[in-house]
């Protein structure tokens, strides 16, 4: 993965070119999901919303396939964020670094499935 495949943008600010653009209001409910404690919603496989899931699912996918995503959380002017810059996610506001949080979190899960399906799944990777 690239360092810059997922960028949180906020609602002053503009999308790469090179991005595809996603907004969080797509993903209807998943606010509802974030505004929960930590331990809920940091679970993505207990997650009873399949659409939503479904949303952070296409968008590792895509970063996965290579592609730079946008994420217009819709809740902040302005984003100061790095993408890896997670240390303290359990009092994040900001829905948009959480989407990327769980983004990164099942594109490590699709990454770490690839390659076991490389290696035929004799041995761990």
């Amino acid at each position: 993965m690239e360092k810059d495949s997922i960028k949180i943008t906020g609602n002053k600010e503009e999308a790469r070119e090179e991005a595809l653009l996603r907004y969080l209001i797509e993903a209807e409910g998943l606010k509802d999901i974030f505004d929960k404690d930590f331990e809920e919603w940091s679970n993505f496989d207990a997650w009873e919303n399949i659409g939503v899931q479904q949303w952070i699912f296409a968008r590792a996918l895509e970063v996965y396939r290579g592609n730079k995503i946008d994420i217009k959380c819709g809740c902040c002017e302005y984003i100061n964020c790095l993408e890896t810059d997670f240390k303290k996610i359990e009092n994040q506001k900001c829905y948009g670094i959480k989407s990327a949080y769980m983004i990164e979190k099942v594109l490590g899960e699709i990454v770490l499935a690839a390659a076991k399906r490389e290696s035929d799944g004799t041995y761990s990777v």
